[in-house]
Protein backbone atom coordinates (compact mmCIF):
# COMPACT_ATOMS: atom_id res chain seq x y z
CA UNK A 1 0.00 0.00 0.00
CA UNK A 2 1.09 3.58 -0.88
CA UNK A 3 2.20 5.64 2.25
CA UNK A 4 -0.80 8.55 2.96
CA UNK A 5 0.69 11.80 2.74
CA UNK A 6 -1.95 14.13 3.30
CA UNK A 7 -2.27 17.94 2.72
CA UNK A 8 -4.88 20.32 4.87
CA UNK A 9 -5.47 23.45 3.46
CA UNK A 10 -8.25 26.07 3.57
CA UNK A 11 -8.42 29.87 4.39
CA UNK A 12 -7.81 30.94 7.53
CA UNK A 13 -10.32 30.14 10.16
CA UNK A 14 -11.32 27.18 8.73
CA UNK A 15 -10.22 24.45 11.25
CA UNK A 16 -6.78 23.53 9.61
CA UNK A 17 -5.30 22.82 12.89
CA UNK A 18 -7.54 21.24 15.39
CA UNK A 19 -8.48 18.89 12.28
CA UNK A 20 -4.51 17.64 11.47
CA UNK A 21 -3.84 17.55 14.85
CA UNK A 22 -6.55 15.06 15.15
CA UNK A 23 -6.27 13.15 11.70
CA UNK A 24 -2.27 12.80 12.28
CA UNK A 25 -3.50 10.63 15.85
CA UNK A 26 -6.50 8.88 14.47
CA UNK A 27 -3.60 7.86 11.23
CA UNK A 28 -0.74 7.49 13.80
CA UNK A 29 1.04 10.06 11.08
CA UNK A 30 3.78 12.48 11.25
CA UNK A 31 2.00 15.88 11.49
CA UNK A 32 4.00 18.71 10.01
CA UNK A 33 3.16 22.09 10.47
CA UNK A 34 4.31 24.33 7.48
CA UNK A 35 4.35 27.67 9.36
CA UNK A 36 6.77 26.22 11.73
CA UNK A 37 8.58 24.87 8.87
CA UNK A 38 9.02 27.61 6.92
CA UNK A 39 9.82 29.49 10.30
CA UNK A 40 12.03 27.06 11.51
CA UNK A 41 14.05 26.89 8.38
CA UNK A 42 13.83 30.74 7.14
CA UNK A 43 12.45 30.10 3.86
CA UNK A 44 10.47 33.71 3.44
CA UNK A 45 11.20 37.38 3.18
CA UNK A 46 9.69 40.54 4.64
CA UNK A 47 8.04 42.81 3.10
CA UNK A 48 8.21 46.46 3.68
CA UNK A 49 5.24 46.31 5.74
CA UNK A 50 6.28 43.45 8.11
CA UNK A 51 4.28 40.32 5.56
CA UNK A 52 6.17 37.32 5.28
CA UNK A 53 6.32 36.15 2.12
CA UNK A 54 7.09 32.17 1.94
CA UNK A 55 9.35 31.59 -1.08
CA UNK A 56 7.84 28.79 -2.35
CA UNK A 57 10.51 26.56 -3.66
CA UNK A 58 12.74 26.96 -0.86
CA UNK A 59 9.20 25.67 1.39
CA UNK A 60 9.27 23.01 -1.21
CA UNK A 61 12.95 22.04 -0.60
CA UNK A 62 12.65 21.69 2.77
CA UNK A 63 9.62 19.63 2.44
CA UNK A 64 10.88 16.91 0.52
CA UNK A 65 13.74 16.77 3.19
CA UNK A 66 11.12 16.44 6.03
CA UNK A 67 9.08 14.07 3.98
CA UNK A 68 12.65 11.97 3.56
CA UNK A 69 13.12 11.52 7.02
CA UNK A 70 10.52 8.86 7.62
CA UNK A 71 8.18 6.15 6.08
CA UNK A 72 5.14 7.01 8.32
CA UNK A 73 1.92 8.77 7.00
CA UNK A 74 2.62 12.47 7.00
CA UNK A 75 -0.09 15.40 7.32
CA UNK A 76 0.81 18.56 6.47
CA UNK A 77 -1.17 21.43 7.92
CA UNK A 78 -0.89 24.85 6.49
CA UNK A 79 -2.61 27.20 3.73
CA UNK A 80 0.26 26.83 1.84
CA UNK A 81 0.37 22.70 1.87
CA UNK A 82 -2.00 22.74 -1.63
CA UNK A 83 1.23 24.18 -3.36
CA UNK A 84 3.57 21.46 -2.42
CA UNK A 85 4.89 18.69 -4.66
CA UNK A 86 2.09 16.64 -6.32
CA UNK A 87 4.07 13.89 -6.59
CA UNK A 88 4.31 13.34 -3.22
CA UNK A 89 0.57 13.72 -1.96
CA UNK A 90 -2.22 10.97 -1.97
CA UNK A 91 -5.03 13.42 -0.64
CA UNK A 92 -5.36 16.88 -0.37
CA UNK A 93 -8.54 17.60 1.89
CA UNK A 94 -9.29 21.54 1.47
CA UNK A 95 -11.28 22.77 5.00
CA UNK A 96 -14.33 24.82 3.61
CA UNK A 97 -16.68 27.34 6.17
CA UNK A 98 -19.02 29.73 5.04
CA UNK A 99 -18.00 32.73 4.76
CA UNK A 100 -20.13 34.78 7.33
CA UNK A 101 -18.97 32.51 10.12
CA UNK A 102 -15.30 32.85 8.72
CA UNK A 103 -15.69 35.74 9.81
CA UNK A 104 -16.90 35.87 12.95
CA UNK A 105 -14.02 33.37 13.68
CA UNK A 106 -11.61 35.57 12.55
CA UNK A 107 -13.05 38.75 14.44
CA UNK A 108 -12.47 36.50 17.54
CA UNK A 109 -9.00 36.02 16.61
CA UNK A 110 -8.54 39.69 16.53
CA UNK A 111 -8.04 39.96 12.34
CA UNK A 112 -8.13 43.07 11.01
CA UNK A 113 -11.09 43.78 9.23
CA UNK A 114 -9.15 44.18 6.02
CA UNK A 115 -7.84 40.86 6.35
CA UNK A 116 -11.21 39.32 7.79
CA UNK A 117 -12.67 40.45 4.36
CA UNK A 118 -10.32 39.45 1.88
CA UNK A 119 -10.37 35.91 3.76
CA UNK A 120 -14.10 35.90 3.41
CA UNK A 121 -13.79 37.30 -0.15
CA UNK A 122 -11.32 34.71 -0.82
CA UNK A 123 -14.10 31.65 1.02
CA UNK A 124 -16.54 32.75 -1.41
CA UNK A 125 -14.59 32.93 -4.84
CA UNK A 126 -12.79 29.21 -3.48
CA UNK A 127 -9.53 30.54 -4.19
CA UNK A 128 -7.93 27.62 -1.97
CA UNK A 129 -10.15 24.68 -3.22
CA UNK A 130 -9.23 25.74 -6.84
CA UNK A 131 -5.86 26.83 -6.17
CA UNK A 132 -5.55 22.90 -5.42
CA UNK A 133 -7.98 21.17 -7.52
CA UNK A 134 -5.58 22.95 -10.25
CA UNK A 135 -1.94 21.68 -8.64
CA UNK A 136 -3.45 18.11 -7.78
CA UNK A 137 -6.30 17.07 -9.96
CA UNK A 138 -9.79 16.82 -9.12
CA UNK A 139 -9.12 12.87 -8.14
CA UNK A 140 -6.77 14.03 -5.53
CA UNK A 141 -8.76 16.95 -3.87
CA UNK A 142 -11.17 16.47 -1.29
CA UNK A 143 -13.68 19.44 0.16
CA UNK A 144 -15.27 19.34 3.87
CA UNK A 145 -17.07 21.76 4.95
CA UNK A 146 -16.67 22.98 9.10
CA UNK A 147 -19.49 25.35 8.62
CA UNK A 148 -21.27 23.44 11.76
CA UNK A 149 -19.10 20.77 12.82
CA UNK A 150 -16.71 20.13 15.35
CA UNK A 151 -13.11 19.20 13.71
CA UNK A 152 -13.68 15.58 15.27
CA UNK A 153 -16.87 15.03 13.13
CA UNK A 154 -14.82 16.55 9.99
CA UNK A 155 -12.10 14.11 10.80
CA UNK A 156 -14.55 11.48 10.67
CA UNK A 157 -15.88 12.64 7.42
CA UNK A 158 -12.35 12.42 5.83
CA UNK A 159 -12.05 8.78 7.23
CA UNK A 160 -15.11 7.23 5.45
CA UNK A 161 -13.16 9.34 2.27
CA UNK A 162 -10.52 7.13 2.92
CA UNK A 163 -12.13 3.88 3.45
CA UNK A 164 -14.10 4.71 0.59
CA UNK A 165 -17.30 4.90 1.91
CA UNK A 166 -18.29 8.37 0.81
CA UNK A 167 -17.11 11.17 -1.52
CA UNK A 168 -16.30 14.53 -0.78
CA UNK A 169 -15.36 15.60 -4.42
CA UNK A 170 -14.76 19.64 -4.68
CA UNK A 171 -17.34 21.83 -6.06
CA UNK A 172 -20.06 21.26 -3.47
CA UNK A 173 -20.55 24.01 -1.61
CA UNK A 174 -21.48 27.70 -3.28
CA UNK A 175 -21.57 30.61 -0.90
CA UNK A 176 -21.06 33.30 -3.44
CA UNK A 177 -24.02 34.74 -4.34
CA UNK A 178 -25.13 34.63 -0.56
CA UNK A 179 -21.83 36.34 0.35
CA UNK A 180 -21.26 39.38 -2.72
CA UNK A 181 -25.37 39.48 -2.18
CA UNK A 182 -26.11 39.43 -5.99
CA UNK A 183 -29.50 40.74 -6.93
Amino acid sequence: MTRLVIAVSGTPGTGKTVFSRLLAKKLDAILIDLKTLVEKKKVYTVDEDGTKAVDVLAMRREFSRELRSSRRPVVVEGLLSHLLQKKFFTHVVVLRTNPQILAQRLRARKYSEKKILENADAEALDIVLWEAVEAHGVNKVYEIDTTGIEAAKAVEVFMLVLKGKTLSSPGKFDWLEEHFKFD
